[in-house]
């Protein structure tokens, strides 16, 4: 039993460790606010080279609301193929307040679309922008 009890812990364990390390790490290019209407970089470190001929696509959106923004990778920024600058802008209507990471889709070569994704480290940051309300209910009837 104590065997068993062991075993339980020990494959968790590894299990913990394995997905921490399963994940894309994702930060800011420079720490702050992001202004909407602005530029946004982030710096990306893949857990594993990126295969030649693939590229990956970052969907960036607030926490208030689904206002998804696609970032697209470019080249790799070393010769590892791990590291990545992801560049790109955030429209001027953007929802102001905290962002995060959506899902970031992995599309291998020659595939036009894809469910592979990449799981990203926990990443937020603040967008800057003019305050609007947004409608979250509405009265329907009949029209007669």
């Amino acid at each position: 039993m104590r065997l068993l009890s062991a075993l339980a812990v020990l494959v968790l364990v590894v299990v913990a460790v394995s997905s921490a390390q399963d994940r894309a790490k994702i930060e800011m290019d420079k720490p702050g606010a992001v202004h909407a209407g602005g530029p946004i970089a982030l710096n990306v470190k893949l857990n594993e080279p990126l295969p030649a001929g693939a590229y990956f696509q970052i969907r960036v959106t607030p926490v208030a609301a689904d206002q998804q923004i696609n970032l697209v990778s470019g080249e790799p920024t070393d010769t590892t193929r791990t590291t990545f600058r992801v560049t790109g802008n955030i429209p001027e209507a953007a929802v102001p307040g905290k962002w995060h990471i959506s899902t970031i889709y992995l599309f291998l070569a020659g595939t036009s679309w894809t469910n592979n994704t990449i799981r990203p480290n926990d990443f937020t940051f603040d967008v800057e922008g003019k305050p609007f309300a947004i409608p979250t209910s509405a009265d329907v009837s009949l029209a007669k």
